[in-house]
């Protein structure tokens, strides 16, 4: 009896090996965009710890922040950096707001169909079905952080190109939503947002759907964020 089991566990096995490898192997682009664009469509609001490492191509040593994200489906992105960071970025489709509050002082950059287009949410709270407009799409397996697969995008339109070198994604394989993404500039600077624990669909604080600049705080029009900041 036990070589009879022995001998049919032999021939069973060639046949199982292909579906035990296909599990294991990255789906199809096309699968890829449904189950992220599903996982975006049921998240209405967010929040998340995150580490945002920051890597300019003119300096040796990253810097490393950390800080709380809100998002509210596609209305906005607000990261709120803890000290001893004095920034607060909030970020619609329309603008991207800097608020220093020890500082009182303020930034914002208006985001058009052409001009700082790039600056939109990029990964948080769009669908990827919009993105593959902007960028061409690569799927594959990463090992860091596990459990995750990775969307390396490149852009697809001379406006992009002229801003940027890559977007990258990785995207959780249980949930199919982000665990990290990258923004690489034309440049060479990176910035690495790394998310903590999700919180999905619970009410957000008055302060950060409500964001608003105090009355009498100056807007200048340049964006020191983007720029090289020194240590």
């Amino acid at each position: 009896m036990l070589r009879r089991a022995l001998a049919h566990l032999l021939l069973v096995l060639p046949a199982l090996a292909p579906s035990l490898g296909a599990q294991g192997a990255p789906p199809s682009l096309r699968e890829a965009v449904e189950r992220f664009d599903a996982a975006q469509a049921q998240v209405q609001t967010l929040q998340c710890p995150f580490t945002l490492t920051l890597r300019r191509a003119l300096l040796k040593t990253p810097s490393v922040t950390k800080g709380t994200l809100y998002l509210q489906g596609s209305d906005f992105v607000h990261f709120a950096f803890q000290p001893p960071e004095d920034l607060i970025l909030h970020l619609t489709p329309k603008a991207l707001i800097s608020y220093s509050p020890e500082a009182r002082a303020g930034e914002l950059m208006k985001i058009g169909l052409i001009k700082n287009a790039n600056r939109k949410f990029l990964g948080l709270g769009q669908r990827l079905s919009y993105l593959s407009e902007y960028f061409q799409i690569q799927l594959g397996e990463s090992k860091d952080p596990a459990g995750t697969w990775l969307l390396a995008m490149t852009p697809r339109t001379l406006s992009m190109r002229k801003r940027m070198q890559a977007l990258n994604l990785w995207v959780d394989k249980e949930t199919w939503l982000p665990r990290q993404v990258q923004w690489v500039e034309r440049s060479g600077d990176s910035w690495l947002v790394e998310l903590g624990p999700l919180r999905i669909n619970q009410a957000l604080p008055a302060a950060v759907t409500g964001f608003k600049l105090p009355e009498g705080i100056p807007l200048k029009s340049d964006f020191s964020f983007f720029a090289t900041r020194k240590k």
